[in-house]
């Protein structure tokens, strides 16, 4: 086999390669964020191997006419270039195990799993390119068409199956002190910390499973724990202040599912629920933290019957979101609505799949207030 024949092996060798661990980095979820970690280092290893066996493209791409076909080329390899170093930014920035830059912005790991949408697309695009570049002229089409139908998969793997799998299958355990604890921060106000979540507030069947996706997480002594509540209790254990759950007289289905369908019916009427086990008053607090998930892109009908319940004259009200990708939808302009205190406009969104790691950006969080 000639020199020129084993190159072009390698290089369709390390492009199957890159494609198949792309795939393997696109389920996170199930791999754990050590192994999603340490692949996305081999990940980027083999890019740069696969870089120097191209260097004779990158020094070729200033030479010769472009026809169609070479235009679509470059463009996607350079898109994917591009692509491919704001994939490596933001997970070094969202990093929990490999890296600590310090750096911390909200959202980001949303922004990477979309980046890493985009690449698997372009990955197909440059793959396909690949495999069928010598095909007879009538199947040229099928490298496209045959990215276009993965893009597609996986936009439906993101949106739909990969969720839907999080939520039945997928159980999320931490170990509730390490993740509540970190540096303390004086406000200098009497602070209250108000939240909902579906703990307290639902009757769990024995055989229901703790999931991110259906907000819920178990604790080392196999606890059911909400997103809002352990991030309630992340911003007590840093501000200080009191606690408060709130809770509703009628519960919710043991069933996710089922719970996203009350709520939906919830949520388009006008009546309240009935709130139970709530304090008297708050006025001696003059900072409270208002901590809810996303529903329906505004406030859940608890934490609107809450606000309802009490005056807030005076009081500074701080929206803190827990959301799968909505960001804080109209739920500020809706807080506004009914609550007659200071409710800031920005308020800290947090993606729910981030909750367990972001002690320390509540903490740089607060110290900006």
């Amino acid at each position: 086999m000639d020199k020129y024949g084993s190159t072009v092996k390698i290089k369709k060798v390390i492009d199957i390669v890159l494609g198949s661990l792309f795939i393997v980095l696109l389920g996170y979820s199930f791999t754990g964020n050590p192994f999603h970690e340490a692949a996305g280092v081999l990940f980027i290893v083999i890019i740069i191997v696969h870089n120097i066996v191209n260097i004779k493209w990158y020094k070729a791409i200033k030479r010769g006419s472009y026809n169609r076909k070479r235009k679509v080329v470059t463009a996607v390899n350079l898109a994917l270039e591009a692509d491919l170093t704001a994939i490596l930014m933001t997970g070094m920035i969202n990093s929990r195990s490999l890296f600590h830059t310090g750096i911390h912005i909200a959202g980001i790991g949303r922004v990477h799993a979309v980046l890493a949408l985009v690449g698997f697309a372009l990955i197909a695009f440059h793959l396909l390119i690949h495999i069928f570049g010598h095909t007879q002229k009538k199947y040229r089409v099928l490298p496209a068409a045959l990215a276009i139908g993965l893009s597609v998969l996986a936009v439906f793997l993101d949106v739909w199956l990969l969720p839907y799998l999080k939520r039945h299958f997928l159980t999320v355990e931490i170990h509730q002190e390490t993740v509540i604890s970190g540096e303390s921060v004086d406000l200098g106000r009497k602070i209250l910390t108000v939240y909902f979540t579906r703990t307290g507030n639902t009757d769990f069947a024995d055989n229901v499973d703790a999931v991110s996706g259906a907000s819920l997480l178990l604790n080392e002594k196999k606890e059911f724990l909400g997103n809002s509540q352990v991030l309630g209790q992340m911003i007590q254990d840093a501000a200080g202040g009191e606690l408060v759950s709130i809770n509703t007289k009628d519960h919710y289905p043991s069933s996710y599912s089922d719970t996203v369908s009350a709520a939906k019916k919830e949520m388009s009427g006008p009546k309240l629920p009935e709130l139970v086990d709530m304090p008297e008053n708050i006025d001696e607090y003059d900072m409270v933290f208002l901590v809810f998930p996303l529903w329906w892109n505004t406030i859940p009908k608890p934490v609107e019957a809450f606000l309802n319940s009490y005056d807030f004259s005076g009081k500074f009200v701080i929206p803190v979101v827990t959301h799968g990708g909505g960001g804080a939808g109209k739920s500020i302009e809706d807080i506004k609505a009914v609550c007659d205190g200071t409710v800031v406009e920005k308020p800290l969104e947090m993606y729910c799949d981030d909750i367990p790691y972001c002690r320390e950006y509540v903490t740089d969080w607060l110290e900006k207030l």
